[in-house]
């Protein structure tokens, strides 16, 4: 393990932070554009719902986003603003984001505090742009639109110094900084009936006293000139303005309980509420009569103002009902309200049509669609839940009533939509009542020694006793329609030619000699090729008249296994090729049709024969799939010549493989069935196995029903299934909702169960009644709630681990509590309790000890318990003697608090919320615990995981990742430091890291197996993989990071390496040994052109070894790593 690391996300992020409408794609059309994190998602409105149009990264933070219209456009830009201080102006031109304007805001001379909430409005002209970035100022962008379209030339050194100058004199062009001393702001806006632009600022006082104020923006003089106070001296809650349309002008300003409307020399109307904290609003229409105002607990309000004479008269506040709890909400049209949530599901609502007098406190409101949201991951386990090596996430996610567990597996769902208990099936297949139809009305399936029919009618499924001329009698090997509206059935006896009618007679039937059966088949529209046994092959052709021989052919090696499946765009109805699994010396060839002479041959390892083969064809390349008895799965690339090349090998399972086409979203899919079933597919032009989240599947047919579209239908051990498939190539995603909030999260193995630590988020006042957490277990199969532990008398569970002691072969969970025990919350009381599942699935308290504070972490330490209590480490053993008891070994002073340990060996490693990294180490013998280790630098650390024992990565609370290197020569130095070997700038708060994979367990024997990576989950809802480089390939990856920078334009001008570099305290230092897969992924999206300007290193670059496609390859092989 080294300290390069390659880091890249495999879910993107999915709280929504910012959400506005507007004419951004289109000039007629309305669009939704959503802030992501660093991601931005845009959608158009239609009658169906939200389509998706575009969706992409930038490198920064959104912390500010904004869509208007400037003048004599027909169509919106956005403005955007990253936690960075950076802006940009993006617009949509030929299905493409193009970049009108960019720049950097800084606060030249003394550094300035930044603000932890940033607030951007625009003026009604669409000139400036004011946002709150450092404390006790306002910042007024004026973007340079024509600075984006100027061509980039050489600097003079006279130029650089002029410009030197001019920045030392503090004279920028687009932004002015305006200092209002002594006053904190809380909230400002602009009054749009105002003929100059003038600015209301909320703010405190020194003294926290409260004001609204009137400002008017001088942008000659770069001064903001004091007016007229609209209000002073009001509650601190009053927090929210929202500036009214120019027909009424004014603000609405937004308090816990009071809502009041201003306007200047106007006196004021107010409104009394119940206490509320609304966080979110949209204006309904175009004079702001209606406004709809959402709140931290999830409730949907519409406030009305009452319009006379134009001027508003009256305000009146109904409840509409419950929604997600908001960060955003944006009215849509027709009632549609989109909601967008950062703690939960955004939806999209319905406010439906009611008298809005009767509608205070009723549920009006009906839930259209939901975007699922990970965030915020507060913890994460990893599990193999079916123990089949596909490893599964279980998140706690989101807050309060929107809190949740959510199941998360690199595969794709099958969304079931029927089934029937029956078993001992060995193939099915659909039929159509004529060739041209689109639905399939009729399953075919068979038995060992018979044939049975169901049909779909009136949305109900049922067994018929006939149909055609198909014999039930024996043994269907394939069946199928054909050309001329006819049905095909091979059985182990005959080759039956009838009419697709439900009454249609035999037209034909071909024999196989005496004493031979068929063995195997496949048929197109206008072919059929079975085997009679012992090698030999005989071909039909299929016409109106009846069943021809074509050809015949003698091979020297029993036959396993037939495709036939067209591939040449010219034929779609007929195959140039017979494809053959022969059994005897492991293979695959190929033979002409008609005349089955073989054109091409190769050897398969192993010595298990092909048991299914097909030729299919994905993104205009032809494949040759091979899936062999035991697991092996080959692909060819195959062309129409017949020329086998490009042998890949993988494994699927380790039962035989039974391989079928199918269609979804129009793009073609082949259906692995074994006992992991795969579905394959192709991205950029490379073969993808995406494991199905079902257990063992043993045949599938397409099955395209009037009442299931696009559906399939596939056979288990016991069941007969028909479902649709979800969306391919997306991690699959389950919610389990839960009543309280999740917050930490173990799995034991011994019980089958998961145990989670959870809060109870209330609004309400908190007595020693009051239940504030628990401590709750559930099955891992189900999900459901097995048995639960209420805490109450402010006593909070913290901490939870699985733990097996030494001397005790009991599994037990290990639980930490902790509360306040002053009223000035300076000291604190906790508990450690041990518990066991019993026989009964119940949770017994074996064991607890009180604790002089909270016990904020625990975890297994070599068959005893660490806690980190209140700034100590404690280890405890476990005595099983007559009372089963932990009894305190030894204790540590550690730096500060620390929400995270971990271990290696006998060190332990703890992330300290003050002073970054400490390793610890316990020496048995003396049975004590010594520093041996510190990163003596002022980090607060919220997770950290050991690499090795010299490595440990870890991530603080301002998004940065960083590795640290212990000294392996301890000699003469007394306080062993760690030093700082990786580090890099994430953008996200990850809280915890946990060592699994999210790739498919398709272990190869001709590929090296790639090395442990660690995963971690973000606040925004992302999850992202951390994976080990070599020196040779990090030198790579580097300098093609580098040439990519070179060749692409990023969006919005804003720089990678800027973004990557790690700030801290204004001071900045650029990313060391961290790879960001994520840009390194987007190569394959790249044109030809681009590509090969990346090798060559263009526009300033390094040359690179490799050829365009050796380099693709290595991108193929790290996006294996997280697919």
């Amino acid at each position: 393990m080294t300290y390069y690391k390659y880091v890249v996300t495999a879910q993107k992020p999915t709280a929504t932070h910012f959400a506005v409408k507007g004419t951004f794609t289109s000039a007629h059309g309305t669009d939704l554009v959503l802030g992501k994190g660093t991601r931005i998602e845009i959608y158009t409105i239609t009658p169906d719902g939200l389509k998706s149009i575009i969706e992409f990264s930038i490198h920064g933070t959104i912390i500010a986003l904004k869509l208007y219209k400037p003048r004599n456009r027909d169509r919106a830009s956005l403005f955007i603003i990253t936690s960075r201080h950076k802006y940009c102006v993006l617009s949509y031109h030929n299905s493409q984001i193009i970049t009108e304007a960019s720049g950097d805001i800084g606060y030249p001379g003394q550094p300035r505090n930044e603000t932890t909430t940033t607030i951007a409005e625009i003026d009604p002209t669409h000139e400036y742009f004011a946002t709150t970035l450092f404390e006790s100022t306002i910042t007024i962008i004026t973007p340079e639109f024509n600075k984006a379209t100027q061509p980039v030339r050489k600097s003079s050194l006279r130029a650089k110094e002029s410009r030197r100058r001019h920045t030392d004199n503090h004279l920028h062009h687009d932004y002015i900084n305006i200092s209002l001393a002594d006053k904190y702001i809380i909230s400002l806006s602009f009054l749009q009936d105002s003929d100059e632009p003038a600015l209301l600022v909320l703010y405190d006082d020194p003294l926290g006293r409260r004001y609204l104020q009137v400002f008017t923006l001088d942008i000659k003089n770069r001064q903001l000139i004091p007016g007229d106070i609209l209000m002073d001296h009001f509650e601190q809650d009053a927090d929210l303005l929202i500036s009214m349309p120019a027909v009424i002008g004014g603000v609405v300003l937004i308090a816990g309980k009071f809502i009041r409307y201003l306007k200047p020399n106007q006196a004021p109307i107010a409104i009394g509420i119940k206490t509320s904290f609304i966080n979110s609003y949209s204006i309904m229409n175009d004079q702001g009569s209606r406004i709809l105002l959402g709140d931290a607990e999830g409730s949907l309000h519409l406030l009305t103002l009452g319009i006379m004479d134009g001027r508003v008269d009256s305000l009146c506040f109904i409840g509409l009902g419950s929604i997600s709890i908001p960060s955003c909400l944006v009215y849509l049209e027709n009632d549609v309200v989109f909601v967008g949530s950062a703690l939960g599901d955004s939806q999209l609502i319905h406010v439906q049509r009611t008298d809005l007098s009767q509608a205070e406190n009723g549920e009006i409101l009906e839930v259209i669609d939901e975007f699922p949201n990970l965030g915020p991951i507060t913890d994460f386990c990893v599990a193999d839940l079916d123990k089949q090596g596909q490893t599964q996430l279980i998140t706690c996610s989101g807050v309060g009533k929107d809190s949740s567990l959510r199941i998360i597996r690199n595969g794709v769902g099958l969304n079931e939509l029927a089934a029937i208990e029956i078993s001992g099936v060995k193939g099915v297949w659909a039929l159509r009542s004529t060739f041209s139809d689109t639905y399939d009305h009729l399953l075919v399936i068979s038995f060992v020694n018979k044939t049975c029919l169901l049909q779909i009618k009136e949305n109900a499924m049922s067994q018929i006793d006939f149909y055609s001329s198909i014999d039930l009698n024996c043994r269907t090997i394939t069946t199928a329609n054909v050309l001329n509206d006819m049905i095909i059935q091979v059985t182990d006896k005959s080759v039956r030619l009838m009419g697709s009618a439900r009454s249609s007679t035999i037209l034909d039937e071909w024999f196989p000699d005496s004493n031979e059966q068929i063995t195997v088949a496949s048929v197109n529209p206008t072919q059929c090729v079975v085997s009679t046994g012992y090698g030999k092959i005989v071909a039909l052709q299929i016409q109106v008249s009846g069943l021809i021989m074509i050809g015949t052919t003698q091979l020297e090696q029993e036959v396993s296994c037939i495709d036939i499946s067209p591939v040449d765009p010219s034929t779609p109805f007929a195959s140039a090729f017979v494809a053959v699994g022969l059994w005897r010396n492991v293979g695959v060839c190929l033979l002409s049709l008609p005349h089955l002479q073989k054109i091409a041959e190769e050897k398969l390892a192993g010595s298990v024969m092909p048991r299914s083969i097909l030729m299919a064809k994905f993104e205009n390349i032809s494949y040759l799939l091979v899936a062999l008895g035991d697991g092996q799965f080959y692909n060819f690339k195959l062309d129409y010549s017949g020329a086998l090349w490009d042998k890949k090998r993988t494994f699927l399972g380790k039962l035989p493989i039974n391989l079928s086409k199918f269609i979804s979203n129009g793009t073609s899919h082949v259906f692995a069935a074994s006992d992991k079933p795969s579905v394959i597919h192709s991205r950029n032009q490379k073969l993808i196995y995406s494991n199905v989240n079902l257990k063992e599947v043993r045949c599938v047919t397409p099955f395209n029903n009037v009442f299931f579209p696009d559906a399939i239908a596939l056979t288990t051990r016991d069941e007969l299934i028909i479902g649709q498939m979800e969306e391919i190539q997306k991690l699959h995603i389950t919610k389990i909702p839960t009543t309280d909030t999740p917050r930490r999260i173990t799995y034991q193995e011994t019980s089958r169960s998961f145990g989670i630590v959870t809060e109870r988020m209330t609004s309400e006042a908190v007595s020693l009644s009051t239940t504030t957490g628990g401590f709750e277990i559930r099955d891992d199969q189900s999900f459901k709630v097995i048995d639960r532990i209420y805490f109450k008398q402010f006593e909070r569970v913290l901490s939870a681990a699985s733990v097996t002691f030494s001397g005790d072969m009991n599994e037990y969970f290990v639980v930490g509590t902790g509360k306040e025990s002053d009223a000035f919350e300076t000291k604190s009381i906790g508990r450690i309790i041990v518990l066991l599942v019993a026989p009964d699935r119940r949770l017994t308290v074996i064991s607890q000890i009180k604790t002089q504070g909270m016990v904020e972490y625990i975890k297994p330490f070599q068959g005893k318990l660490l806690a980190s209590v209140r700034g100590m480490l404690y280890l405890y053993d476990w005595q099983c003697q007559d009372v089963k008891r932990l009894v305190p070994l030894c204790s540590i002073q550690l730096p500060s608090l620390t929400e995270c340990l971990t271990t290696y060996g006998d060190m332990i490693i703890s992330g300290d919320m003050a002073y970054s990294v400490v390793v610890l180490r316990y020496d048995e013998k003396s049975q004590t615990l010594v520093e041996i280790a510190a990163h003596e630098r002022l980090k607060e650390v919220l997770a950290v995981e050991a690499i090795n024992d010299k490595l440990f990565i870890a991530t603080e609370r301002d998004g940065h990742l960083f590795v640290v290197e212990r000294s392996v020569d301890e000699s003469g130095n007394d306080e062993p430091l760690l030093e700082t070997v990786s580090s890099w700038h994430l953008g996200d708060v990850v809280r915890r890291f946990r060592y699994g994979s999210l790739g498919m367990n398709t272990t190869d024997p001709d590929i090296s197996p790639l090395p442990a990576t660690l995963l971690f989950g973000t606040v925004s809802g992302s999850i992202g993989v951390i994976a080990d480089l070599t020196a040779e390939r990090f030198k790579l990856l580097d300098q093609m990071q580098y040439n990519m920078n070179k060749v692409v334009k990023s969006i919005g001008d804003l720089s990678h390496i800027d973004w990557r570099s790690v700030s801290i305290m204004d001071r900045k230092e650029e990313a060391a040994n961290f790879i960001d897969g994520d840009l390194i992924e987007s190569f394959l999206d790249l044109t030809p052109q681009q590509m090969q300007e990346v090798i060559d290193g263009q526009h300033g670059g390094r040359k690179l070894d490799l050829s365009v496609e050796d380099l693709c390859k290595v991108v193929e092989e790290l996006m294996s790593i997280h697919s």
